[in-house]
């Protein structure tokens, strides 16, 4: 029997470049309305962003994962070389954090650039770092929502 859907009790992930990771202005936005959105959705809330070792010791105090659903689809990451930490970022409200360690999915940058290149006709350039981690960063974040969803449904 398949697991029923709570449409009242939705999650909500919020995918950035600057969660626990303070590049520029973002990140202000982020911690500024971090609150109203942990009150609002409390532990159905999850920031998703890339993980930087300089940064996220000082801003992530690590978790194991808090539901079945998330446990397996992250083991099953895991288990395919994706490395990340998960955890509460040290900010009011301290949400539920995500961060992907788009190094360990590096072997995957001309299979998905191709896929880019293939399924939509975007091209990338050959050595531009910041398109490089766009992508991994991306297609790390489309794994994932897709593992939990048909793990949880």
């Amino acid at each position: 029997m398949a697991t029923q859907r709570n449409v009242h009790k939705p999650l909500l992930f919020e995918i950035a470049w600057e969660v626990a990771n303070k590049v520029g202005g973002i990140y202000t936005v982020l911690k500024s309305k971090a609150p109203v959105t942990c009150h609002e959705y409390g532990d159905r809330y999850t920031m998703i962003g890339p993980l930087s070792y300089k940064t996220a010791p000082l801003e992530v105090e690590t978790l194991e994962p808090d539901t079945p659903e998330l446990r397996l689809t992250l083991e099953s990451m895991k288990e395919r070389g994706v490395k990340f930490l998960y955890g509460r970022w040290l900010i009011e409200g301290a949400p539920k954090v995500l961060l992907f360690d788009t190094g360990s999915v590096y072997h995957k940058l001309d299979e998905w650039k191709g896929d880019l290149w293939n399924v939509a006709g975007i091209p990338s350039p050959p050595n531009d770092h910041e398109t490089n981690e766009a992508i991994l960063f991306g297609y790390l974040v489309a794994w994932f929502l897709g593992e939990a969803w048909t793990v949880q449904y």
